[in-house]
């Protein structure tokens, strides 16, 4: 394990019970809804976490540059940069739902280095460094070991514009071909649940590229719990992609050609 990597690990942990206490007194105490672009809810949890979380890095890292969801990108000179999401899961913050989290990765370049996956109310602080595993309060964890889609619990994340909701055959598929599906809208969360062994894989599919700052947290968990991730072709996630597939790795290549078939069917996939 990098000792470099461990330091920022310890760094990231060290901030969780001031992220965790701010996002505790603000809950369920939000107030009317507020949207921003895309029907995206957004509350003063969000901005106030984030502000947090910019000015500990900021004092932590002073060279790093910080690009965050709610007020985007502080620069740096460093070359690397963190991406915050201060509240994966607004609307359901907003509503009163237990299901979010606060994420945060590091990256250089394309390379996720370190990443925290925060649940406040469960004080669940799920942690990975690159090629130093996963953990859950500083316990090491795995992925689950169901080998087939037949046998999966499956996290689905889906967007209105993305392949799965537009294929209505491949949906199905996935629905009938699966032992069960959940979906709690906060991919960073889910991710770090597939990462645990709660569930076996996820789907996530959207018109447009994913954020890296709601998919990258879960990306280096996944890995790094023995998971496997790539698009939805089954060719490395690459940042900008539409479609993330994650798996625990035993069934993941029977996923592909499911999304493959039905892609070609369709008329989306030439041979």
């Amino acid at each position: 394990m990098s000792n470099q990597y461990q330091a920022i690990e310890m760094e990231m942990i060290s901030w969780k019970d001031e992220i965790g206490d701010k996002i505790r007194s603000l809950f369920r105490k939000t107030g009317e809804l507020e949207f921003k672009f895309a029907k995206e809810a957004i509350t003063e949890a969000d901005r106030a976490v984030e502000r947090m979380i910019t000015d500990k890095i900021k004092a932590a890292y002073p060279d790093d540059a910080v690009a965050g969801e709610e007020f985007g990108l502080t620069e740096g000179t460093s070359g690397r940069t963190w991406y915050l999401d201060p509240v994966d899961g607004t609307l359901n913050f907003a509503l009163g739902l237990p299901n979010f989290c606060s994420s945060i990765a590091l990256m250089e370049g394309d390379e996720i280095l370190a990443t925290m996956v925060y649940q406040p109310l469960h004080e669940e602080c799920f942690t990975a460094i690159k090629g130093g595993g996963a953990r859950l309060n500083g316990k090491t964890i795995h992925v689950s070991k169901r080998a087939t889609l037949g046998d999966a619990i499956l996290s689905l994340q889906l967007q209105k514009g993305g392949r799965f909701v537009q294929n209505a055959n491949l949906l199905q598929a996935l629905v009938m071909e699966s032992m069960k599906m959940r979906r709690f809208g906060t991919i960073a969360l889910e991710m770090a649940y597939l990462a645990d062994g709660r569930y076996d894989g996820i789907v996530a599919g959207r018109g447009k590229p994913q954020a890296i700052h709601d998919v990258a947290p879960g990306i280096l968990l996944v890995q790094e719990a023995g998971g496997r991730i790539s698009d939805h072709l089954g060719k490395p996630y690459i940042p900008g992609s539409t479609d993330l597939i994650g798996t625990n790795g035993h069934f993941h290549d029977e996923m592909i050609d499911l999304i493959v078939t039905h892609e070609r069917a369709r008329g989306e996939l030439v041979d």
